[in-house]
């Protein structure tokens, strides 16, 4: 990833921090956002690895993968809010971080369709609702906490 501010400089004139900057600024909710949703695909990477190998998916790719994307995936939601909810920064600063949940999200389901072979229909229908169903709490977490108001402190 590249750095989000190009110029160097925000539209009112403040100087754009690099993202290793704003990555160590995150904070420790931030951070602990990440380590919750690494926590929380280990687990679902686990519970779902005997119906993987039942229909020809192998799990420990889906393991590399859920696991794997997991961190770009939470520390992506994290830079994106917290981007979004700087009233300086212009919305394309947060694209690339928003683009990183949206592939984090869609490769590890992406992998399960592709690689499972013929699936039973409700399998690929179960997959695509999942996939609707939690794309959109991830979007409406999103907005809501962008919306949040700033605790004093």
């Amino acid at each position: 990833m590249t750095d989000n501010c190009e110029p160097a400089t925000v539209d009112d004139g403040t100087e754009c921090p690099g993202w290793l900057a704003e990555l160590r600024d995150l904070g420790t909710l931030g951070q602990m956002w990440t380590l919750t949703v690494v926590v929380l695909c280990a687990a679902r990477a686990v519970v779902v690895w005997p119906m993987l190998g039942e229909h020809g998916i192998n799990p420990w790719w889906f393991l590399v993968l859920d696991v794997g994307t997991a961190p770009f995936y939470g520390v992506g939601q994290a830079m994106g809010v917290k981007i979004l909810r700087d009233e300086t920064r212009p919305l394309r600063h947060a694209m690339p971080w928003i683009a990183m949940v949206l592939v984090s999200f869609l490769a590890p389901y992406l992998y399960v369709l592709r690689s499972a072979g013929q699936l039973p229909h409700y399998v690929v229908w179960g997959v695509l609702l999942w996939m609707a169903v939690f794309g959109s709490l991830t979007a409406r977490r999103m907005v809501r906490d962008v919306r949040m108001e700033a605790v004093a402190g």
